[in-house]
Parts: structure tokens; sequence; C-alpha cells
């Protein structure tokens, strides 16, 4: 009978009677809250299983990710003292002990030290002395030991970017003066800054216990409705419901608007700089990214697997999460069927499958139908799949997708969350913690005050504001994952 009304500001009681006031004849004086998508679930709903860690102020917070012992180094170029550079088409480079100079962009490398490249056991270069430090790069000076000494390396396997580790370090049985050096490598410093919320609302005194006719209807992020007579119950349910919204979304969405040289830029009608950190999904997006329309289970898997192969800190059962909407929850789905179909056939006989149910059409009904939500991968890899309604919320996700729905619902964010001794994400506080707070007139409805002799405003209005900084940072971003469609590339 009547379209959705949006409205924001001082609310009054005319408007009360303007939107929900007595008219006759009326079937169901009800606000029905029409957009599924006001949902507040998102990942940090998640984290709130993880306890959250509290800091002493808002200023921003630190944190070292400590690298492999062992790395691998990309190659600057390579010559002899006849070919300089190394090109493709050079053959049997090195060939009966002639030195090889390998130029280097770091000094990770030691005299005595054996490199390999691509070909870790045809070819091996040994180090003949200490680097030298030049414009383009450091110049180890090197020989073909074994099997390619005889041969020589063809110029392909030396070419730039060609990356090479170390092997060992050998040396003579007798008399030996020297061995190969320890290389080290330094942790990466990480750096993010809080995000400080406010909301508020002012309401008039009068509306203190003021009924609606009729009820108001709210909706729950479970689903469940809520219902409301007095405006001010409805009013601060609305707020509430809201500022955890804000929240969630600062958690997840904020992006940093720190400029390169530390400073910022934005400022506030205080005229201090407004301080935004980086959200979950910014931090994500400097690891693994990948787009495609074409989400199967074997990507998954490489995705998952190549997060944790060749980790010693990850535990022996890796339990991944995928968080997506309703549209990516059934690509997911149909992609496992897919792999399941040289299985067992799915039949009568399995109960979940194929149930007997009541209905008026056929006196022998049935339901048919599943979904798959959890995986047993490969070495250990657990993955479990949760639908996350802000990713099909229409209002906030605009772009659509040729398949249906917004781009956005065929997002997967895969996550590893480590466990709740060692949280792999976690959310950050301050001691402030989130306070709240009320300047109200001789009357306060939202606390139910009257006569207050301790009045913030000459006028009959009270205003509640609700005020927190939170944070959330990554612990390792390489341990997170993020699988687009291509239309949001």
């Amino acid at each position: 009978m009547t379209e959705v009304t949006d409205f924001s500001a001082l609310v009054t009681a005319n408007q009360l009677g303007l939107l929900f006031g007595n008219k006759p004849q009326v079937l169901q004086n009800a606000i029905t809250k029409f957009l599924a998508g006001s949902s507040v679930r998102t990942i940090s709903t998640e984290l709130e299983k993880y306890p959250v860690e509290i800091l002493e102020t808002e200023d921003d917070f630190t944190w070292r990710l400590t690298g492999h012992d062992e790395k691998n180094i990309p190659l600057n170029y390579a010559y002899t003292a006849g070919v300089n550079p190394i090109v493709t088409g050079s053959t049997a480079v090195g060939k009966n002990g002639d030195e090889v100079t390998l130029v280097f962009p770091e000094r990770y490398f030691t005299k005595v030290n054996v490199l390999v490249g691509m070909k870790n056991e045809i070819y091996q270069f040994r180090v003949l002395a200490d680097p030298l430090q030049k414009s383009d790069g450091w110049h180890y000076r090197t020989k073909l030991m074994g099997s390619g000494a005889k041969t020589g390396i063809p110029g392909i396997e030396l070419l730039y970017e060609t990356r090479f580790s170390k092997e060992f370090s050998p040396v003579e049985d007798t008399m030996s003066i020297e061995g190969g050096g320890v290389t080290y490598s330094s942790p990466i410093d990480m750096r993010n800054g809080f995000t400080t919320l406010r909301m508020e609302e002012k309401v008039p005194g009068s509306l203190m216990n003021r009924k609606v006719a009729g009820t108001l209807v709210g909706h729950t992020a479970d689903g469940d409705t809520t219902e409301f007579t007095v405006w001010m119950l409805y009013a601060e349910w609305q707020f509430e419901k809201q500022w955890e919204r804000e929240k969630s979304r600062a958690y997840m969405f904020a992006r940093s608007n720190r400029n390169e040289d530390g400073s910022y830029s934005d400022l506030g009608p205080s005229g201090y700089y407004i301080k935004q950190g980086a959200g979950i999904r910014e931090q994500m997006e400097v690891s693994n990214v990948y787009f495609t329309n074409d989400i199967t289970i074997g990507l998954i898997e490489s995705v998952c697997t190549s997060m944790v192969e060749g980790r010693e800190d990850v535990e022996n059962v890796a339990e991944f999460m995928i968080r997506t909407g309703r549209r990516g929850a059934t690509k997911i789905s149909k992609g496992a069927q897919t792999v399941a179909s040289g299985w067992s056939n799915l039949t009568i006989y399995n109960p979940p499958t194929i149930q007997k149910v009541n209905s008026p059409l056929h006196s022998n009904a049935f339901t048919g139908g599943f979904q798959f939500t959890e995986f047993l991968l490969p070495n250990n890899i657990i993955l479990k799949v949760e639908v996350d309604d802000s990713y099909d919320n229409k209002v906030r996700n605009k772009v659509p997708h040729p398949e249906g729905g917004v781009a956005e619902s065929y997002r997967l964010d895969i996550f590893y969350l480590g466990t709740k001794e060692k949280a792999n994400i976690k959310r950050l506080a301050t001691k402030v913690g989130d306070i709240r707070g009320y300047m109200g007139g001789f009357r306060n409805p939202w606390t139910g005050e009257v006569s207050n002799q301790h009045m913030g405003t000459m006028q009959d209005s009270a205003t509640y504001t609700r005020y927190t900084s939170i944070g959330a940072c990554i612990i390792d971003p390489s341990r997170t994952a993020v699988i687009l469609p291509t239309i949001l590339e």
C-alpha cells in the first residue's frame, strides 16, 4: 500500500503521526524491513570467537612477520670472460672449469657456498670468493661442479630473474681453512592504525514513553523478528544495530588514509586529522589475489595448498574458512558435485539426499537435494564454507554479475584463522573501549530520566552518542587469499 520511506535527523511527534498515524481501515499497521541486506553478520562475528587484544593507547600498532631462514634470489645476469652478458643462445657456459660470474641484487650468499638454479642436481655453482659490489649488483665468481662442469650450462638457465638458492658448503677433507657463512633474513615490520568511530542521535523529550499506532517490526541478523510498541525502544534498537554494522564494516572494509610520508590529509570539524587504519580486506589484498569466473574445487585446493606447503609454522591439520555470498556458495557446491561424480551414487538410500515429505500434490512425495559446505582436501587441509549475508547486500554492493545477483556474492575470501592461542587475524581495541554517553535536558527519553537536575542542555531533548577505536591485523597476509570474479578486475 505504501513505499518504504527512509528518514534521518530529528524525529518529532508530527513525523510519527505522519508515518505511523491512525489511519482508518488499515489491516496491518506495521513496518516491515524488506531489505534482508540489513544483516550485520560479517567476519567480525567469526572473530568474536577469539579474544580481543587490548592496547594501551590509540597510537599506531606494529608487529613483525618473521621471514623464513632461507630464500631464493633472482639473478640479474651472468657473464664469462668471453660473453657479457650471457644470452639465450649461449651454449656450454662454464665448461671445463671456466669461471662464470653471477650477479644478484643483494648479498645473500657467501664464499664456499654451492648455488643451484632451476636444475638443482645437474648444474651446481661453487662460489670462489666473497662478492664484489658494483652499481648493478653483487658479483659472485663461481665455477660449475660435478657433471655440469664437463658439459657446461645452456644460456637459457642463466637469464634475468632465474632464481638461485644455497644448497650446501663443501670443503676439502684435509687441512680445510674456511667454510660457508650463515645467512639471515630480517623480519618484516608491519604497521596499522586504529579507526575511530562515533554515532549520535538526538530526540525530543516529548518522545518519552511515546507509543506508536500499531507495531514496529525489526529483523535481527539471525532472521528473528522483534516487535516494538514504544518509539524509543525501536529507536535504541536501530541505533545499536547500525552501530554494530558500522563497526563490522570498519573491521572489514576500512582503507588506510595515511599518506606515503606517514601524514594525513583528512581534517575533521574539530580541526584535527581523521585517521583510518587498513581493514581486513586491504591487508589481504597484498598477498594472494586471483581473478576467475570458473570456481572449481581444484582451484581452491591449489590456493590452500600453496598457503601451507613448505611452512614449518602451520599445524599438521590446516583449517581454512571461506566466506562468500550465496552465489559463491552455490558455485563451490556445484564444483564439489562435479568432483564427487566419481564417488558412490547418491540415492534414496542416502537419507540426507532424498527424504519423504508431506505434500498435497502427492501421497508419496519426496524432497531431494544437498549442498557441500565442508571439504577434506589432501594433506590434512580442512575447508569450511560460510555464507556471509553482507556479500549479497544489494544496497552496498552495486556491481551486477552477468550470471545473476551482485558480483560481490561470487567473491571468495579464504582465511587461515590459526588457533585461539595463536590467531592469524586479530581484533584490536584500546583501554578506552566502546563508550557511550548522554546529553539531556530535563527529560531524557533514552534513559527514562525525568526532572534531571544536572541538565546538559536547556532544550527539552536528549542526545545519545557512542564512540570507539577499533583495529584489525593479519599477522601473516600470505595465509589468506581472495578469489574474485573477473568483472571486479
